[in-house]
């Protein structure tokens, strides 16, 4: 039961990156849309790196992901305040394609799970800066926009990372 949790807290991170940026109005959330589908994206991510601890045959990895989940329980801190002072809900349902996701994830283990891990982190952090950036320079609500600016940093260096391991990876 611990597991399937984890399983599907991993496919919230990837709905959201896959429906997320694809270019319209509703799929670049600003504002208080942008605050529930962050806290939904960042307790995914939590999930999927404990899941690479678990299953990933790298030290590399491991580190890569329990750095994830320091970085998104502190930007969970951060992100607690601005949802509190606006009283918004944050569901837990998770997408279709996130399950699915998910699902293909959950049957890997050792380097064939690090290489899917690494891609989907690479692709995710990719989409998740995009929607950050625009957050950041068009979003209304000046305190939101700052929270934007303020996590781009800790997620492009997580795409980096991503990117380094994906190259060491494919050696």
């Amino acid at each position: 039961m611990k597991r399937l949790s984890t399983v599907l807290a991993i496919l919230v991170v990837c709905a959201l990156a896959n429906g997320l940026v694809a270019g319209g109005k509703s799929d670049r959330p600003l504002d208080k849309d942008f605050l529930v589908k962050v806290a939904a994206a960042n307790n995914a991510e939590i999930e999927i790196g404990k899941l690479a601890d678990m299953r990933s045959a790298s030290a590399d990895v491991k580190g890569f992901a329990m750095m994830l989940v320091k970085d998104h329980k502190a930007a969970n801190d951060k992100l607690g305040g601005l949802i509190k002072t606006r009283k918004l809900g944050v569901a837990a349902e998770i997408p279709k394609e996130a399950r699915e996701e998910m699902k293909k994830l959950s049957k890997l283990e050792g380097k064939e799970f690090d290489r899917a891990f690494i891609d989907l982190m690479v692709r995710d952090h990719k989409k998740t800066i995009s929607i950050f950036e625009n957050q950041a320079s068009n979003g209304q609500e000046a305190d939101i926009r700052n929270f934007a600016k303020e996590l781009l940093p800790d997620l492009q260096k997580h795409l980096k990372m991503a990117e380094t391991l994906a190259k060491s990876a494919s050696r």
